[in-house]
């Protein structure tokens, strides 16, 4: 079935969508819109203060969702001083949490915890970890998470929320695990580690990875969900030397696979009865697959791109590490599992062109894709497990995808009209009776794309409904079950207005935070803010 696109939004900002899929967020002039990701049309526009520095874009992040019919969807929007906080439910709710003297450092991070009414804000320099409550005001301070530009020093424990948290607030590291909501601590655990990269819950709970510096080797260690050290794996001894240190760590989710992705072409998959190899996962030079085929993008100079059976053994494109970067062009940065653990995706960055596909009833690969440019990104689709998206490192609006039914790479080229800026691609999540939905574009636009058309459940009659309304003439696609399950937002608006020229003006009442974490928590009316 041929692609179908929405209109082309513009932006100053990637675009970021809402965990269930239905909205997406991004910045334009001095306004943060959100749009259903459906059709694109406008749910609301929020005001941003003149303070903000929209030349350097600020972080955007949405909560999470933990069942289809929960209604809760707030988005954050943090910059150097501010975390501000709206609901998209309640146009009359807003929040804003500030930095205060900024004495600790200014705002390198911002991410909701758990749940939409905590927000964990980090400071520059690793200082601290501040944990706000929105629901009552309360702010919990930890010291000295070991990372804060990204989420490496942080896991919540699936299903009951108990945190695990890396830190370094000597010259140890320190592994502590805080109770749900209170935060307070239940275990302190002084780490074997010499400089441990980060730490993840498996999907079940039961088990806390946590992995050392690759300098000294492959290590990993495995403690169980109350604190205790239970497995520490440091590889295959070959004369003397344990591998190459890790690069890569992902969990199965059935949480039955523990994948190590190491600085040379390994994948190590440990069982996880007594994380022992279960199998090695090679990639190698010369590919010659047991069962499956080598597909390899064609790009002729006068027709458009495809994809080809290669010839086995073939040899795979390898690149030369430079010697400035000596560990940027090696080991496998990639290990990504298909939703129900069946197929497991990688890429070894020595050979940056290729995509391997693992099949671990086989444990052996399945296929493999040998791409023109190299390889970008990976990601299954959230809701359809085999339903691979790739999106490789060229100019042209292209992404391919793979699907194990069809057991062949497909080439989807989007009519969407690049700018400037790199192009970025994602799934949005769905349900998955529905059709595969993903939302493309760069730092000044993007599309919602279906790559085999849209589900058409049933269509309005038109009718001189506002613009953007469901039933009206730019939106009659949208369905009746979209409506009645809020997923296609009533009503919407058309991207007519010059946002720059309204009014940015607007106070907002903060969380104020003195050093010590205290803080009132007030309510905002946000009278622009709301669906015109």
């Amino acid at each position: 079935m041929d692609i179908e696109p929405s209109q082309q939004a513009k932006a100053l900002s990637r675009p970021v969508a809402s965990s269930d899929g239905a909205y997406v967020a991004s910045l334009l002039g001095s306004r943060l819109q959100i749009r259903a990701t459906c059709s694109l049309s406008i749910v609301r526009s929020i005001p941003l203060p003149s303070t903000l520095n929209v030349k350097n874009p600020p972080l955007v992040r949405w909560s999470p969702l933990h069942s289809p019919s929960d209604r809760i969807h707030r988005v954050l929007l943090a910059d150097e001083t501010n975390v501000r906080v709206w609901d998209l439910m309640d146009s009359q709710w807003a929040a804003v949490i500030n930095n205060g003297s900024g004495g600790m450092g200014k705002i390198v991070n911002a991410e909701f915890g758990p749940s939409a009414d905590e927000v964990l804000v980090f400071s520059d320099f690793a200082a601290r970890l501040t944990v706000w409550s929105l629901s009552g005001g309360r702010s919990v301070e930890i010291k000295d998470p070991k990372f804060s530009k990204d989420t490496k020093s942080i896991s919540y424990k699936p299903r009951d929320g108990i945190l695990a948290l890396l830190s370094r607030p000597g010259a140890q590291d320190t592994l502590t695990l805080h109770a749900p909501k209170t935060y307070l601590v239940l275990k302190t655990v002084a780490l074997p580690s010499t400089d441990a990269q980060g730490l993840k819950w498996s999907p079940d709970g039961r088990w806390l990875a946590i992995w050392d510096t690759p300098s000294l080797g492959l290590r990993i260690f495995i403690y169980t969900a109350d604190g205790y050290l239970y497995r520490t794996y440091t590889g295959e001894d070959d004369g003397g030397l344990r591998g190459l240190g890790i690069k890569r760590v992902s969990w199965s989710p059935k949480s039955d696979f523990l994948a190590v992705g190491g600085y040379g072409s390994r994948v190590t998959l440990l069982g996880t009865r007594t994380f022992s190899p279960t199998v090695f996962l090679d990639h190698t030079p010369l590919v010659q697959l047991a069962g499956g085929d080598v597909w390899q993008e064609q790009v002729p100079a006068t027709s458009k791109r495809d994809y080809t059976i290669a010839p086995q053994p073939i040899e795979a494109p390898v690149v030369s590490a430079p010697a400035s970067e000596p560990l940027s062009k090696v080991g496998i940065s990639v290990v990504i599992f298909n939703g129900n653990g069946t197929l497991v995706a990688t890429r070894d960055d020595s050979m940056p062109t290729c995509v391997w596909i693992w099949d671990l009833a086989r444990l052996a690969a399945r296929t493999v894709l040998i791409q023109h440019a190299p390889v970008k990104s990976l990601s299954w689709h959230p809701n359809i497990p085999n339903l691979l998206l790739i999106q490789c490192a060229h100019d042209e609006p292209v992404v391919y995808l793979w699907e194990a039914s069809e057991n062949r790479p497909r080439i989807v080229k989007t009519p969407f009209k690049k700018s400037s800026g790199k192009l970025e691609a994602g799934w949005l999540a769905g349900n998955i009776q529905r059709k595969p939905a993903l939302l493309f574009g760069d730092l000044h636009g993007f599309i919602t794309l279906w790559p085999d058309g849209k589900d058409t459940i049933l269509k309005f009659d038109r009718s001189d409904s506002r613009p953007g309304t469901p039933g009206s003439a730019n939106d009659s696609d949208d369905s009746l079950y979209n409506i009645l399950t809020g997923r296609t937002p009533v009503p919407g608006l058309e991207d007519s207005t010059n946002y720059e020229d309204l009014d940015e003006s607007g106070d907002s009442a903060s969380l104020e935070d003195t050093f010590h974490g205290k803080g009132n928590l007030l309510q905002e009316t946000l009278g622009e803010s709301e669906c015109f």
